[in-house]
């Protein structure tokens, strides 16, 4: 370097690396390392835990599809070529999860082992590889920065006799203009002219002489730099290289291309999807659904006693028809009248035609229905008990010469419509008045006689008649 210097050259605001302090940007960088490291250890975590959800998805979805598949109507070769994207998702699912297992088993295992052995932390904070790296540069730059101060406060010094000397020349040639001219004062100011002129001379060959000394030092300084400097790029370049490598095995992972296994998936579930046939598939349907299904066409049968015999298709749909007596209950005189506290059950079935039953058939039953539901009716009317006829009876009774004892006879009388598949149930009140109890068994026979059949048959059950 020569001796003359322009300010730029050492101009503070300059970023240059060479000026005292920037090289902490390459210091830095050793942090900036360690936390790169951090950030691809996430960013492979983060992957895995996609791959990870996707897969699980895959199979869901995959589970899902195939029952409503097979308890669909699909049938057939197309059913087949649907279930086997169901058979791609689970194969692939599996994939996807070696990709997982990948990432983290392998990937980020490997980043954290290198991490370990490339940033060490210190008990004061901080990583050891970044003190170093601080320390080298500062000592480095030291002697040269030192100078440098020096230099600074030479130019300051040169700088500032300058400007004194231009306010002395200035104030010299303003006194000569005045008109009260002062000899002695005209002389003075001369004399601070000529000095502050020695002093800017003096400062400036002080400052060159200050450069002249930094310039000498400047490639000792430039090299020790340059050390320093090599030292942390070799280091850096470990740390790149080892993340290229390690995203290629990533890449290698993620590529789910260049595994064999996946390019079968995808070549058997295009042969798969290929191999749907439309024709068999007609064709199957035909002979299990349609024309093709073979019939047992009917024939004359010959009758024979051998052989079981069975209800006829008529007599399977009619349900058992009759009265039910669901509760009787028996009192004295001396007990207030109250009717049967029973509890029972009716269970009526549901109305359900069998497979293959005639639809013609329904008029002639409904004709059947209705006279029967007319006869039923009929025989409610004859079974009820005028109330006025039960009153009379209890009077005539006690205006009797011989007092009796009235017994009461309370049932319910049910008839169940088949049509509508409702029960109705009709409460009957019979009193019967018995003089002793030897005489109870005749008495009973009797009102059981007077009776319409359907209650009698009620009374012989109770009487023993």
């Amino acid at each position: 370097m020569s001796g003359a210097y322009d300010d730029s050259m050492i101009d503070v605001s300059s970023d240059s690396f060479w000026e005292v302090g920037n090289y902490k940007r390459t210091v830095k960088r050793v942090d900036d390392g360690n936390r790169l490291c951090n950030d691809l250890m996430n960013c492979l975590h983060e992957r895995a835990r996609i791959e990870k959800a996707y897969a699980q998805q895959l199979t869901e979805w995959g589970k899902r599809w195939r029952q409503l598949i097979e308890k669909g109507p699909q049938y057939g070769t197309l059913e087949r070529a649907w279930s086997a994207l169901c058979t791609e998702a689970e194969k692939v699912s599996e994939l996807h999860m070696e990709v997982k297992a990948g990432l983290m088993g392998e990937d980020y295992e490997k980043l954290k082992n290198w991490q370990r052995d490339s940033y060490h932390k210190q008990m004061i904070g901080g990583f050891k590889e970044t003190k170093e790296a601080e320390d080298g540069f500062r000592k480095a730059q030291k002697p040269w920065a030192k100078k440098l101060k020096e230099v600074e406060t030479m130019k300051k010094s040169y700088h500032s006799a300058c400007k004194e000397e231009k306010l002395a020349a200035s104030r010299e040639t303003n006194s000569k203009l005045e008109n009260n001219n002062n000899p002695e004062a005209q002389k003075k100011l001369q004399e601070k002219v000529e000095k502050c002129q020695q002093e800017v001379q003096k400062t400036k060959e002080r400052y060159v002489k200050s450069l002249e000394e930094l310039d000498k030092l400047t490639p000792q300084y430039m090299e020790n730099m340059e050390q320093v400097f090599e030292q942390w790029q070799q280091f850096e370049d470990k740390r790149i290289r080892f993340f290229r490598e390690l995203l290629l095995e990533v890449k290698q992972h993620l590529d789910l291309s260049t595994n064999h296994r996946f390019q079968t998936v995808y070549h058997t579930l295009e042969d798969t999807i290929s191999a749907t046939d439309a024709e068999e598939d007609l064709k199957w349907f035909r002979s299990n659904h349609g024309p093709g299904m073979p019939m047992n066409w009917p024939q004359f049968e010959d009758w024979s006693i051998d052989l079981n015999r069975t209800l006829s298709r008529r007599e399977k749909k009619k349900p058992s028809e009759g009265v039910t007596l669901t509760g009787i209950s028996q009192t004295g005189s001396d007990q207030p009248v109250q009717p049967a506290k029973t509890s029972s059950s009716l269970t009526v079935p549901a109305s359900t035609a069998p497979a293959g039953s005639n639809p013609f058939e329904d008029d002639e039953e409904e004709e059947e229905e209705e006279q029967e539901a007319v006869e039923q009716q009929t025989t409610v009317n004859h079974i009820s008990v005028n109330k006025e006829e039960i009153k009379m009876l209890v009077n005539r009774s006690e205006h009797s010469a011989h007092p009796q004892h009235p017994h009461l006879f309370c049932f319910y009388l049910c008839s169940m419509d088949r049509r509508s598949c409702r029960v109705s149930c009709h409460f009957f009140v019979l009193v019967t008045f018995l003089p002793s109890s030897s005489s109870s068994s005749s008495s009973s026979s009797s009102l059981c006689s007077s009776v319409p059949p359907q209650v009698a048959g009620c009374c012989v059950a109770l009487h023993g008649h």
